[in-house]
């Protein structure tokens, strides 16, 4: 799929994302977790899902036209393995696809999203890693891959969004950002580079989280889970947000508990940003899971991956 910006919808969907980006700044006492090779983006291989609209030949008169100009061409059905219209933060994406680029990161490595079970059902979101050296998120990812998703749940896994940070075992991405604490809603200045915490030059200053701001506004998911180490527990929280934290943390034998004191700054986090930006249209839930230290068991992968899964069903 050509890479170049369409024009017309797709310019205004663009630009709604980055007016999206610019609007959310501000310094969430929401808890965001313990403080503790480059490959080529993917390529559709298929015809285009959305075409530019043909150029047209203004016509010699004296007077204005009665008719409007010619309209772009009408979208033609995607195929499953097409993959996404654009890449970078302002990307507009093919939902019908089973991979989307998400993005790029810092040092030029793919962040990337596959689908599983049945398209139009419950989304669910989930994200390996965003802290790099917290990485025990991906064998849980692996085992879901594997899964047969049950029928009326749309699976969607990312790896990493930080995948610099966890090729090198470091916390933050490339830029030495915590990100953390890089995502717009409440975003707060906090340290410098060096900083674990540092929450970089500005809201969503990094092109890992504009690529996960865009790809949530987008897909809107209806349920979205971070992974995090090694705090072992999730926050509670009230309504239906703290029933589905319950039933996975009964699920996964986890305990509710509040998370993460020790002189942390709660700002600028992942879930925070996507539960705020969600529940505009929405009672969508996000939230945190704080695994344990270490390899998982193959026993808690499984706990964990039923528990995704269980909670796809039962909303």
């Amino acid at each position: 799929m050509s890479k170049k910006v369409l024009s017309g919808t797709h310019v205004l969907v663009a630009a709604a994302a980055a007016l999206l980006l610019a609007s959310c700044a501000g310094p969430d006492s929401s808890l965001g977790g313990a403080t503790s090779a480059s490959t080529p983006p993917i390529v559709s291989t298929t015809s285009p899902a959305l075409a530019p609209s043909s150029p047209t030949t203004p016509v010699a008169t004296t007077t204005p036209p009665m008719t409007a100009p010619p309209m772009a061409a009408p979208a033609t059905a995607a195929t499953a393995t097409s993959v996404v219209l654009t890449e970078g933060p302002l990307a507009v994406f093919d939902f019908a696809a089973t991979q989307l680029a998400v993005g790029t990161s810092i040092e030029g490595r793919p962040i990337t999203a596959d689908r599983y079970g049945t398209p139009g059902g419950r989304r669910v979101l989930v994200i390996g890693v965003i802290h790099g050296d917290e990485d025990a998120g991906v064998a849980i990812i692996d085992e879901l891959r594997e899964r047969d998703v049950p029928d009326g749940v749309e699976l969607w896994v990312i790896e990493s969004m930080n995948p610099d940070g966890q090729a090198a075992q470091n916390r933050q991405n490339a830029n030495q950002v915590d990100l953390n604490r890089n995502f717009p809603h409440k975003w707060g200045v906090i340290g410098e580079p060096g900083n674990s915490q540092y929450a970089g030059t500005g809201p969503a200053s990094e092109p890992e989280t504009q690529a996960m701001v865009n790809l949530i506004t987008q897909l809107r998911p209806d349920i979205a889970v971070w992974y995090h180490q090694d705090a072992n527990l999730i926050i509670p929280s009230t309504g239906r947000d703290g029933q589905i934290r319950a039933r996975y943390a009964e699920l996964a034998a986890l305990p509710l508990a509040d998370c993460c004191g020790g002189g942390g700054v709660y700002t600028g986090i992942a879930a925070s940003w996507a539960k705020n930006e969600l529940q505009k249209d929405s009672d969508a839930v996000a939230f945190i899971v704080e695994l344990p230290g270490g390899v998982l068991s193959t026993q808690q992968v499984n706990a964990h991956a039923n528990a995704v899964l269980t909670i796809g069903i039962e909303g």
